[in-house]
């Protein structure tokens, strides 16, 4: 069972992209490995004078086929909304998303007490982040979903670096090899990670930026599957009922949770869906909930599945709610949540959400 134009809808992604409606179960990370070979066998005099062994240098990629469970329609719904990435291209049954390189402030800090602190204008931290991209591309039985960043890492113990190529470093493992005559084709090997700047790295490799990219890429592999007997993808999603109520709704398959039998249906990670539960949460900075707060709201509430999620909301200038009429006061500058998650709900689980900005009413896609 499936309703693919809903499921489209509520993550808000075009119709093209049912394409990729399937399951991801699998997954590929990559990484660039330096390879040093200690010539014994080969001994040059070095710039102090002295003789030691011939040592050469060469870069390949390693990668590494994992388990990991995802829906590839929430995925791109991820980073198309809450990536900030733009689909950029849609050619040839691929599609191409693409973030670019921005630069940012900042200009808060943490006190002595965990507090934010706002510093005075004009002193904030320069920082920035790397472009991202995602490259979607057909495959004999699915799609590859890949995804490429920028390398470089741009702080090292709270101090943040800029956007240059001769400043932005990571490091990469190195594998040493030792040969001697005795051992002419060494298998053994030691381990450390030295660190390079990129410009260090893109002359030792000989790569352009997207090609190192590349090189510590990941790539979740989509497979195409049966809606009747898979779950394809995830979606929650806010009601307006009147002007003062709301509901949540859950929909798997693009189908609402409560007519279709979910729990029949295998998950991405290989076993049958569980039950789940749903929560509204409220946010609002001025009114954050002290002591143990996993959430960082206001207020928050956690219902059942078989539970009515229909809330009522007035406007005032604190927050409180009333369980009976299920009545939520809430003041101006509130956001409100409605999210679901599989069991056993610990935060880890398969899990969409959808939240709604209570001054312009205006929806979005958590």
């Amino acid at each position: 069972m499936q309703n693919l134009d809903k499921s489209l809808r509520l993550l808000n992604l075009p119709s093209e992209m049912g394409a990729i409606n399937g399951q991801i179960n699998k997954r590929t990370t990559k990484s660039l490995v330096e390879i040093c070979v200690m010539d014994y066998t080969k001994m040059v005099k070095g710039s102090n004078g002295k003789l030691g062994p011939t040592i050469t240098y060469n870069y390949v990629i390693d990668s590494v086929v994992s388990l990991f469970g995802a829906y590839p329609l929430n995925l791109a719904a991820i980073h198309l909304h809450s990536s900030n990435m733009d689909l950029v291209s849609m050619e040839n049954g691929s599609f191409v998303f693409y973030r670019p390189y921005e630069e940012f402030t900042i200009d808060t800090v943490l006190d002595s007490n965990g507090n934010l602190v706002n510093l005075p204008e004009g002193t904030g931290q320069k920082s920035w982040t790397g472009w991202n991209e995602v490259r979607i591309v057909p495959t004999a039985n699915g799609y590859d979903y890949n995804f490429y960043y920028e390398q470089g890492f741009n702080n090292y113990f709270g101090v943040y670096y800029p956007h240059d190529e001769n400043v932005t470093w990571r490091s990469i493992l190195r594998k040493t090899f030792i040969k001697t005559t005795s051992t002419p084709n060494p298998t053994r090997f030691s381990k450390s990670y030295p660190k390079y700047t990129i410009a260090e790295l893109k002359a030792k490799t000989g790569m352009t930026d997207f090609q190192l990219a590349d090189a510590f890429a990941t790539t979740w592999h989509v497979e195409f599957k049966n809606h009747d007997t898979h779950c394809l993808n995830i979606a929650a999603d806010i009601v307006t009922v009147d002007d003062t109520t709301l509901k949540g709704e859950v929909y798997i398959n693009g189908i609402l949770a409560k007519d279709i039998p979910y729990t029949s249906l295998i998950s991405s990670y290989g076993k049958l869906l569980p039950d789940f539960v749903c929560r509204w949460k409220l946010y609002n900075d001025k009114f954050t909930k002290t002591g143990t707060n996993v959430f960082g709201t206001a207020w928050d509430i956690t219902l059942y599945s078989n539970q009515d999620t229909t809330i009522r909301l007035v406007k005032g200038d604190e927050v409180k709610y009333d369980a009976s009429t299920k009545m939520l006061t809430y003041p101006e500058g509130s956001r409100l949540a409605f999210d679901f998650e599989f069991l056993p709900a610990q935060g880890k689980n398969e899990t969409s959400g959808s939240a709604i900005d209570l001054d312009t009413m205006y929806k979005y896609i958590l």
